[in-house]
């Protein structure tokens, strides 16, 4: 018998119920046999009990030290009080196992070890009671969280009993809750309302005087993370009082909904905060609120963010809904709240009475000295140094100090890592930019302008804090808006950049030489080539935060396609090595990030840009996309890829068919001469041309001329799409597999991925030896190739949770056919309406 979870309201007050927890996390601490227990936590605990001279045999006596055992592995540990449910999520996310405690969910995966230690459970992503409004089972296995900001599916055979443990613990949490999540933005410039984001948990509290169905209370979690819209319920009506960094208004009651206590709140007193080698401090949002500063702000979002190219949409944030017009936002108002000097002589203004302080307007001044701690107020020491560094580079940039050798990519560089390193360095270094680029009294001319490029770089990479954001956005709409000001343009371009940022995560590869230069010359933007099938080519004028969706939505535009649907079925490749490797990009990959990465592996590089996903229906009216279409889908029909090729002679039905198709290719290339027998050759299957003589072909096909010589190279190019789109294999992205693991086909042979699933065909025949369904595939992984073997492998997992079989691919290109699949489960999932925040794929990069 074990104690596998605690409940909401369980208490340890029986000493014997004590004991027995104590001498299970005893006996699991010092086995090597529960994969519940991290390699980390294990040692942990071990350091704490060789402290207190725990061993397995005697253990102790002393009930503090049993309690403080057991609320270390209640409250440190991360899944070894749960419950572990079978679970798994969309392609290639990896999620095995579903845990629920009574801190929440976590998404679990079972990671291999070597023979000298255990197998354990790695957290894909955590989620608290907080986060999950509630919890439904539209079908026998799957799962549908509808969390605050964002919708989970997930797939398990024990549904009925996650959703029952897990309604128990928000029913049992929301009891005593006097916690309401907002559901959507309310944003009002009435000073008597509240505004607040979808996300934000507010605290209800105690007023006199309020009215039936008002309340009152404070918001303790900054959540500005924006997702699609849920689907709410009947909305409620009525008012409620809630306040914002202690200022207090009515807001509607259909925004929020009641939420479960958040774990923060609830921390244990004695609790020490740890610290990464960094020395970013990992506090508690409680004690973040209490502070009230930037660094509380920091460890606030770090409470919430995710992984920028793991989690999508998230990174999606509503600044324009921000209120800036107040002077609560502008600079000196932050230097007040949070600078170390402000702090300072707040210290010193209570130890001496009367003695006045150094005005904040001017610790928001140019200083043509380097400093010694950092602008703001962060408890860690440790941050001085950093924030030394960062003001040094800063100024080295500008010119205001000597470079001794370094180049301006070095001090991009410098400035970029640290405050990369360092997560709470992100505003420091913005405060240091606004600071030099205001009042700027450089002796160096160009300092000021210098330093606005500076800016424009570093808005393209990070994000900053929810705390600093309106004081960042303030400072930036100031400089556009104001005309005696000499840089209104590139401080708009700032502000574009940061929107940009917090809506896609910002820039990764660091500018090389020639962007930077680039930027100092005051050029932001660059022509990028891209290659549409058949070697069209488009040059785009791609931008410093340009990403891959960008280039689809004007290059769709340029199709005629207006439909946001329509974006989902397009795709940029980036192919390197003469097409030996490509990769599709994911749509928030930034095109610059991309191009400085693939330059120096090979610098003829090129973008492609194709078609992937075929569910909507052709439009044959533009020019461009028939065109495009055209040109893509010939190659496949060309090696009779699109139907099966019968063993014996054609049907006269089908050969017909094939003669049209080839009249139809003719007159595509505005030709008003007759085919040749080369060009019949050309425009004929070859599995196909080899079943009659070259005469017959050409005969055949010079009737079909008759009936195609009215129309035009377009027409005829949208008549031959016509055609081709009702084959079986139309829409495919085909593949070609030198070996698989299944007795059931035969390899080599072609992997066709559509719309209804993935299909092996018969390498010569192209008749289908098997087909997965869409539904069945439950991830996709590549492989690194084996020793003796020059190609990599994808593992494909097909069926359900109960039974699970893998198919391994050996193949040329297997990340982009865990792409392909990816993007077609993302296709089948929307049309199922059922957005999933997990990634399309965890691919193993090749």
């Amino acid at each position: 018998m074990r104690k596998e979870v605690f409940y909401p309201k369980e208490t340890l007050n029986n000493p014997l119920i004590l004991d027995l927890i104590f001498r299970q996390v005893v006996h699991d601490t010092f086995s090597e046999a529960c994969v519940r227990i991290a390699q980390e936590e294990r040692q942990k605990m071990r350091g704490f009990f060789a402290e207190n001279k725990v061993d397995q045999s005697s253990g102790t006596h002393d009930e503090n030290i049993k309690k403080k055992v057991v609320a270390m592995a209640k409250d440190s540990w991360e899944i070894y009080f749960s419950r572990l449910f079978p679970a798994s999520g969309s392609v290639g996310t990896g999620v095995q196992v579903l845990s629920v405690s009574h801190k929440g969910i976590k998404l679990l995966r079972l990671v291999k070890s070597s023979s000298s230690a255990s197998d354990y459970f790695r957290v894909l992503r955590p989620y608290s009671y907080s986060d999950i409004l509630f919890v439904s089972v539209p079908s026998k296995n799957m799962l549908e969280f509808n969390l605050t900001n964002e919708k989970l599916i997930l797939f398990s055979a024990k549904a009925s009993q996650v959703k029952h443990m897990i309604d128990h613990f928000l029913n049992e949490l929301k009891k005593d809750s006097a916690y309401v999540v907002a559901i959507r933005n309310y944003i009002t410039d009435n000073r008597t309302q509240l505004s607040f984001h979808k996300g934000d948990i507010i605290r209800l509290q105690h007023m006199d005087g309020l009215e039936s169905g008002k309340q009152y209370g404070c918001i303790v979690r900054k959540k500005v993370m924006l997702l699609e819209e849920l689907k709410r319920d009947t909305p409620e009506f009525g008012w409620r009082f809630g306040a914002v960094f202690g200022k207090s208004g009515v807001f509607p009651n259909e925004y929020v909904r009641p939420v479960a206590a958040p774990d923060f709140l609830v921390l244990p007193a004695e609790r020490v905060e740890p610290r990464d080698r960094h020395g970013r401090v990992a506090a508690s949002a409680a004690v973040a609120v209490a502070m009230g500063s930037a660094v509380a702000a920091h460890e606030l979002d770090l409470s919430t963010e995710v992984v920028n190219e793991m989690y999508g949409d998230s990174w999606s944030v509503e600044l324009s809904d921000l209120p800036l017009q107040s002077n609560q936002y502008v600079m000196t108002e932050f230097a007040k709240k949070y600078f170390r000097e402000a702090q300072r002589n707040r210290s010193d203004q209570k130890a001496k009475k009367g003695k006045e302080g150094r005005d904040p307007a001017d610790m928001v001044k140019f200083s043509k000295s380097p400093i010694q701690e950092s602008l703001i107020d962060f408890s860690d020491s440790g941050m001085n140094r950093v924030a030394a560094d960062i003001f040094l580079a800063i100024m080295r940039f500008m010119g205001d100090f000597p470079m001794k050798g370094l180049t301006e990519q070095d001090l991009v560089a410098t400035i970029l890592k640290l405050s990369a390193d360092h997560g709470l360095m992100k505003d420091e270094a913005y405060c240091q930019v606004m600071k030099q680029v205001t009042t700027n009294i450089s002796s160096k001319p160009e300092s000021c302008q210098r330093g606005w490029r500076l800016m424009y770089i570093i808005t393209a990479f990070h994000r900053c804090s929810d705390v600093m954001k309106p004081f960042l956005l303030r400072f930036l709409q100031d400089a556009c808006e104001n005309p005696s000001m000499p840089y209104q343009a590139i401080a708009k371009a700032c502000e574009q950049n940061l929107k940009r940022t917090f809506q896609y995560g910002g820039r990764i590869q660091y500018p090389n030489n020639m962007e930077i230069k680039a930027m100092l010359a005051g050029r932001s933007s660059k022509r990028q080539l891209f290659l549409l099938p058949g070697g069209i080519e488009r040059h785009l004028k791609i931008k410093t935060c340009s990403v891959a969706l960008d280039a689809i939505e004007e290059l769709c535009s340029e199709m005629g396609l207006q439909r946001l649907e329509a974006l989902d079925e397009y795709a940029i490749f980036l192919v390197t090595h003469k097409g030996q490797n490509v990769r599709p990009l994911n749509k928030r990959e930034y095109i610059l990030d991309i191009a400085t990465e693939a330059e120096p592996v090979d610098a003829n590089y090129s973008l492609w840009f194709r078609r992937v996903v075929w569910s909507l229906a052709l439009k044959l009216d533009n020019e461009l996309y028939v065109t495009m279409h055209y040109n893509q889908v010939l190659p496949d029909y060309l090696k009779a890829l699109l139907s099966v090729v019968p063993p014996g002679k054609p049907s006269e039905q089908h050969v017909q068919q094939i003669s049209r198709l080839a009249a139809l290719q003719h007159r595509a290339k505005d030709s008003v001469y007759l085919p040749t027998l080369r060009e019949v050759q050309e425009c004929v299957p070859s599995q196909f041309y080899s079943k009659q003589g070259s005469q017959v072909w050409l005969n055949m096909i010079t009737q079909h001329m008759q009936h195609v010589q009215p129309l035009n190279p377009h027409q005829a190019r949208a008549q031959f799409l016509g055609l081709v789109s009702a084959f079986p294999m139309f829409g495919s992205s085909f593949f070609f597999i030198q070996s698989l693991n299944s007795s059931s086909i035969d390899a080599p042979c072609i992997l066709a991925v559509n719309l209804n699933g993935l299909h092996f065909l018969n390498k010569d025949t192209h008749e289908t030896m098997d087909r997965f369904p869409l539904k069945e595939v439950q991830s996709t992984r590549t492989q690194r190739p084996t020793s003796g073997s020059s190609y990599p492998y994808v593992e494909i997992m097909i069926g359900d949770l109960l039974n699970q079989r893998i198919t391994q691919l050996q193949l040329e290109q297997g990340l982009e056919l865990c792409r392909v699949i990816a993007m077609h489960m993302e296709n089948l999932l929307s049309v199922r309406e059922k957005r999933l925040t997990l990634p399309p794929s965890e691919i193993t990069l090749l």
